[in-house]
């Protein structure tokens, strides 16, 4: 046999060995311990959950638009999108074919949304060249032309989606344009294509109902086989020459992960936490189990395992535990993300209203699981050196054994170090790194802060001892307790320090999230009143209002000024901005924050105002020159100035409104800024602002949405708070999992102690003073382990504010919140409660079965 085949053979008899042995013994003592597994498996399960819903969630709202994107471009390679919702002229793919010759088919197309019945479907308008694109789109339209519908038909005959609850035949009005729908189609091929939720009609029908003639919104080309796709791009670029922006066809799908950016990392840093503290808690089982099985461990030294056998069937039993923790939580943490998904009715991708559906990346359950296993096992290396300590001789000891004596061994100083190092290492990622790998830190600063305590049990377990000292005659014996068995303590009191730590440091980095979000949208409260496109909770990127409609406000009684302007959707490249124009008297965040000097060329047309976040995205700085395609051509422009702004989409920047108007073909305004008298009653003047944007109706007899500049600033506050929400749902459940976790702790403390128990009330102790001696060693533990926790709950706050800071780019100023004390409250108040039970069950101990027991 060759000795490749003999370490092989080897190897599988040790791995077959040990398993053996985990079966045997560790599954035994896992099963005498039901309780103290259950509890620290719920943790990882936990932890698995959390990261399949945040995973998940965001993965569908992804997914979802990568999917309507690829139904509907289908083979084409090569995207033509508009810069601005103005969108292309309809004589660019007649120049594409002309000059482009290894572009097969050119198919120009119409994305837009309509309401029909107070829903937002879908509109997809092209003409018969997409067939060519052989997708579900091009399925669904052969369908209609196979039913033999006659081509004058598709004047005014439209073919919709089975979701949409039309039925064929019917007539109706879409923006004011009277239709037909002349098939429905249904099936696969209509939920492949926004779950049937779209309507599609011919090229001249669906410009007039998008209000678009003479223009569509992207050009979808198929190339030549064999082609280079990157040569065809070149080509095509080289003929649209900066009107429109050259792309992959599924861009939308990395705008729409942007979109959702802020409220994805702030619930995926609390998630990595959640994994850190899952790690912690299955630290704190197997560091109690060791402790528990001295007696067993040193049996089997004395007759002959080897260390490393016992240390290999410690991290088997760690990864088993990863392993079944990590799967139970992927069905709960999908259903979490099923019922979050529920509650996205859509995502806007260009005009487009997307269906959203829950798709589960592939990856996740593989990343949960490893995870979890990774987390557990690493948490057990630092647990199973313990094995080191335990001695054959042990075993012939009588009674038990203390759980350790806590020497500030070589482990000892390597974990301090490490931890050290580890702390000032997340620091650095915080500040130093840009986006989202800057979430890293929150789990690096985790991991360092329950190394650097580990390295410090020693003195915060003297203090519990000291503490514990202080309640008299019980607090006496409660000392002793916890000195004979310095590990459990440790792990009690850093179960308080965790749920403090992670419920101060989340809660007060989302307060100061949401309060700088507050601080950089100031002055959109400064006008009275807007008459705007959108209502007081979106963006008014258009349609543009009524030229009539900006006069009839400032002949409202009550009125003293009107200043118009908009906001555009622009596509640079891959990624989308908004861009708001800005006249001399307008009142916007914009104008308040901007250097005054930058400001007046600004408003001059000499230059543009961008958000931090958008800098970064575009790579540019104050003063540089940035060259920016428009549908009238490339223009240059000098960014003047960069300023703190809530990111939307990739970033936000100002221009002058002439400039924005003329350069990007969007002409009138999408809101009116409006000024009132305050001694004139505002009710009265608002009915009179409402009737009328009643009597100037929008396209499609929308009327526009008239709110308060208050109501404005209270909407986007609201979007930030529920952005938020998800993630405070997530901290408080760590936080009760870490809860259950202190309630097995203090329970067990007892169980383990029953011989002891037992002792003091054969020597007289009444069982009041049992109960009080359990109480004071809970109480010494709850008070060193929330101030520990307050400890490290401050640093993750100050932290977590510069993480969330370079991942959202808004300066997010730190500010202390005393509210945040509440979880000191609450994790004291649990462990003195959760003493109660096992106090009152040590007092309620039989002496002679206490004593008799082994």
């Amino acid at each position: 046999m060759s000795r490749s085949s003999t370490r092989t053979l080897r190897l599988v008899r040790s791995v077959a060995s040990g398993l053996s042995r985990i079966r045997v013994l560790n599954l035994r003592e896992i099963r005498t311990h039901r309780l103290r597994m259950v509890t620290s498996l719920l943790v990882v399960v936990v932890a698995s959950a959390l990261l399949i819903s945040v995973l998940g969630l965001y993965g569908s709202l992804t997914e979802s638009v990568r999917q309507v994107n690829a139904a509907i471009s289908g083979s084409a390679q090569v995207e033509v999108a508009a810069i601005a919702d103005s969108g292309i002229d309809d004589e660019l793919p007649a120049e594409i074919r002309r000059d482009v010759p290894d572009a097969k088919s050119v198919v120009p197309l119409i994305r837009d949304s309509v309401v029909i019945d107070d829903r937002n479907i879908a509109l997809l308008g092209s003409d018969f060249r997409v067939t060519a694109l052989s997708g579900d789109l091009q399925q669904a339209v052969s369908q209609q032309q196979s039913q033999g519908i006659d081509k004058g038909d598709l004047d005014n005959g439209i073919v919709a989606g089975s979701a949409t609850g039309l039925t064929e035949g019917q007539r109706l009005s879409i923006n004011g344009v009277d239709v037909q729908v002349i098939s429905v189609i249904g099936g696969d091929q209509a939920d492949v294509l926004n779950r049937g939720n779209f309507i599609f009609a011919y090229l001249g029908l669906a410009q007039r109902l998008a209000a678009q003639e003479g223009k569509v919104d992207s050009i979808l080309i198929v190339a030549q086989p064999g082609a280079d796709i990157a040569t065809v791009k070149s080509s095509v670029a080289d003929v649209v020459d900066g009107r429109a922006v050259v792309v992959d066809p599924d861009f939308r799908a990395a705008q729409a992960e942007t979109a959702s950016s802020v409220t994805r990392d702030a619930t995926l840093l609390v998630s990595l936490i959640s994994l850190v503290i899952a790690g912690f808690l299955v630290f704190n089982t197997m560091n109690m189990a060791v402790a528990s099985r001295r007696q067993s461990l040193a049996m089997m030294r004395a007759l002959g395992a080897r260390r490393g056998h016992l240390v290999g069937d410690l991290l088997g039993e760690s990864a088993l535990f990863g392993l079944v923790g990590g799967a139970l939580g992927v069905p709960v943490g999908v259903l979490a993300g099923r019922w979050a998904i529920g509650r996205i009715p859509e995502a806007n991708t260009d005009q487009m209203a997307t269906a959203v559906s829950y798709h589960l990346p592939w990856y996740a359950p593989v990343i949960a699981i490893l995870a979890c296993i990774f987390a557990c096992v690493a948490a057990t290396t630092l647990a199973a050196r313990s094995v080191f300590a335990v001695s054959p001789v042990e075993a012939m000891v009588a009674g038990e054994v203390a759980d350790g004596t806590g020497k500030n061994g070589r482990g000892v100083w390597i974990s301090g170090i490490a931890g050290v190092v580890l702390l000032v290492a997340s620091w650095f990622v915080a500040v130093g790194v840009p986006g989202r790998p800057a979430i890293l830190a929150g789990a690096v600063f985790a991991v360092g802060g329950l190394l650097l305590c580990y390295a410090l049990t020693v003195p915060l377990v003297a203090l519990v001892v000291g503490l514990s000292r202080r309640f008299g005659g019980p607090g006496q014996l409660a000392a002793v307790n916890a000195e004979r068995a310095p590990r459990r303590a440790w792990a009690t009191l850093m179960t308080v320090a965790v749920a403090v730590a992670v419920g101060m440091g989340t809660s007060g980095a989302l307060d100061n999230l949401v309060s700088s979000i507050s601080g950089s949208l100031d002055g959109l409260a400064d006008p009275d009143f807007y008459v705007s496109s959108a209502d007081s909770g979106g963006l008014p990127v258009g349609p543009a209002l009524p030229a009539e409609i900006a006069p009839a406000v400032a002949q409202v009684p009550g009125v003293t000024q009107v200043v118009g302007a908009q906001w555009a959707s622009i596509n640079v490249d891959e990624a989308k901005i908004y861009v708001q124009g800005l006249e001399p008297n307008s009142l916007a965040p914009f104008v308040k924050k901007a250097d005054p000097e930058a400001l007046q060329q600004v408003l001059a047309g000499n230059g543009m105002l961008m958000s931090t976040v958008l800098a970064r995205t575009l790579d540019v700085a104050e003063g540089d020159t940035l060259r920016m395609a428009t549908p009238t051509g490339y223009r240059d422009v000098v960014v003047r100035d960069l300023v703190n702004y809530i990111s939307m989409g990739s970033g936000t920047a100002a221009m002058s409104n002439e400039q924005l108007s003329e350069w990007f073909d969007r002409p009138g305004d999408t809101y009116l800024q409006v000024s009132t008298d305050p001694a004139v009653d505002q009710d009265r003047i608002r009915a009179d602002l409402e009737a009328v944007a009643a009597e100037y109706p929008l396209p499609g007899n929308r009327i526009a949405d008239v709110h308060s500049g208050t109501e404005a600033l209270e909407s986007a506050q609201a979007e930030a708070e529920q952005a938020g929400a998800f993630t405070v749902a997530i901290q408080w459940i760590v936080a009760l999992a870490a809860a259950v976790a202190l309630l097995n702790t203090l329970l067990l403390s007892v169980i383990e102690r029953r011989r002891e128990l037992g002792v003091l009330r054969a020597m007289g102790a009444s069982r009041k003073f049992v109960s009080r001696m359990v109480v004071a060693e809970a109480a010494g533990v709850a008070l060193i382990g929330s101030l520990t926790g307050v400890i490290l709950g401050g640093a993750l706050h100050f932290l977590s504010d510069k993480i969330l800071s370079a991942t959202t780019s808004i300066d997010i100023a730190y500010s202390p919140r005393p509210s945040t004390l509440i979880f000191v409250a609450v994790a004291c108040g649990l462990c003195i409660v959760g003493a109660l039970v096992p106090a009152m069950r040590a007092s309620r101990m039989n002496i002679s079965e206490s004593i008799l027991d082994e």
